[in-house]
């Protein structure tokens, strides 16, 4: 189990919208829009965004080595990375209106580049002005009630070829910065996802990190690499290592695969590092197991460890999307994190959620504590019959989803 020191700490931090005694936030599939209605090539693809109005209400390019971007769920749920953090929130499409809900967001600082932090805080305040939505070119495009474009995004265009995807890759040897390069540290694991649509996710060891790749020939093209930002202090060095691969990361320039080998090198040939992997390890998500359909909770464990019914007025989801981002609503909140899969396993991040407050129905604000508390304990899960169970570290049940295929 992870030890988690002060840096964790920022990471938890919600988005305060305390509202003592209002009304139920609504959650999806209980307002007007249904998620069915929505056009699909709104949430066919992960949105970049290249432009945005900061408070000037001058069009700023989104700054050099950042990223920003949105994934509209067909379950009526919006996530992506506001450049440093992540963010959530609930949205209701039909015909050419969008409305965004308040938005969860985790609070880490970054400092670099200059600039970042006031970047996101315009994209997030941009996000709240969105009355309408409209695609021009291949662009989409956000506009506030007057009809003044927003926010303008585009698809990646990025891909990665089928040598890549469709399995995990798991770190062997890494340079070490000097040219010398090592084995991971013992207990420690460091992955790479590699998506079809031009996405790379994995773990870094201790933190969860996610990126866009481009891939073509021998040729490896690595983008801003997010990273969430726990402090884990064993096994000794695993913080170390983890610094220098996504150093690494960012140096990769070719790649090759020899077998069940991945080697990547940097701009003068020099191996920076080397993975492993069994083509026979499917990745679920990307094969629509996880992803691709609505997850509703329908039991989950007490305190004493027995599994009761979920409270029926009281809807909770799960929302997979390809490129790691896992969304929903909570009840009386909504939320999103970063996950990734390993076989049968399953980690999440690091929870960012809104903070209302909910009187009706009974109990649902206990429940709610509950299901968060119980999906930090995630560590694998099991897909049968249409039915989605996640266990703890023991095999002990947790929770447990049943399904219906998004835009049903």
């Amino acid at each position: 189990m992870r030890e988690i020191g002060t840096v964790a700490c920022i990471c938890m931090l919600v988005l305060a919208l305390v509202c003592a005694g209002c009304t139920h936030p609504p959650v999806p599939g209980r307002h007007g829009g249904a998620a069915g209605n929505v056009p699909a090539n709104l949430t066919a693809h992960t949105w970049v965004l290249d432009l945005y109005v900061a408070g000037d209400n001058q069009f700023k390019p989104v700054l050099n080595d950042t990223r920003i971007t949105a994934v509209f769920g067909a379950d009526g749920l919006l996530s992506g990375s506001g450049g440093c953090n992540i963010y959530a929130a609930q949205y209701d499409a039909g015909g050419e209106l969008l409305s965004i809900g308040p938005v969860a967001s985790a609070k880490t600082i970054c400092s670099e580049p200059p600039e970042l932090m006031n970047q996101e805080a315009a994209y997030l305040a941009a996000l709240h002005r969105v009355a309408f939505f409209a695609f021009s070119s291949g662009e989409l495009r956000l506009l506030d009630g007057d009809r003044r474009t927003v926010l303008v995004f585009s698809r990646s265009g990025l891909s990665a070829p089928t040598e890549l995807t469709g399995r995990t890759w798991r770190l062997t040897h890494f340079d070490n910065g000097m040219g010398k390069i090592l084995p991971v540290v013992e207990n420690t694991t460091v992955t790479a996802n590699f998506d079809p649509e031009g996405f790379l996710r994995g773990s870094a060891g201790c933190n969860a990190y996610a990126t866009t790749c481009n891939a073509a020939g021998e040729a490896l093209d690595i983008g801003v690499v997010d990273v969430t930002q726990t402090f884990c202090s064993r096994p000794s060095g695993i913080m170390q290592q983890e610094a220098t691969f996504l150093s690494m990361l960012k140096r990769a320039d070719t790649y090759e695969i020899d077998g069940n080998n991945l080697v990547i090198r940097n701009n003068a040939g020099d191996v920076i590092l080397v993975f492993e992997s069994d083509r026979s390890e499917a990745l679920l998500p990307l094969g629509g197991t996880l992803t691709g359909r609505g997850w509703h909770l329908r039991r989950l464990a007490d305190n004493a460890g027995e599994m009761v019914p979920a409270i029926p007025q009281a809807t909770v989801t799960a929302a997979f999307t390809r490129d790691g981002h896992l969304s929903g609503a909570a009840g009386c909140n909504w939320y999103g994190t970063y996950y990734r899969v390993e076989g049968e396993r399953l980690f999440v991040e690091e929870i960012a959620f809104t903070d209302f407050y909910c009187s009706t129905p009974e109990g649902i604000l206990e429940q709610e504590r509950q299901y968060f508390s119980l999906l930090n304990r995630t560590a694998s899960y099991e897909i049968r019959g249409g039915m989605l169970s996640i266990y703890d570290e023991q095999k002990t049940l947790l929770l447990e989803f049943s399904s219906d295929p998004l835009g049903a």
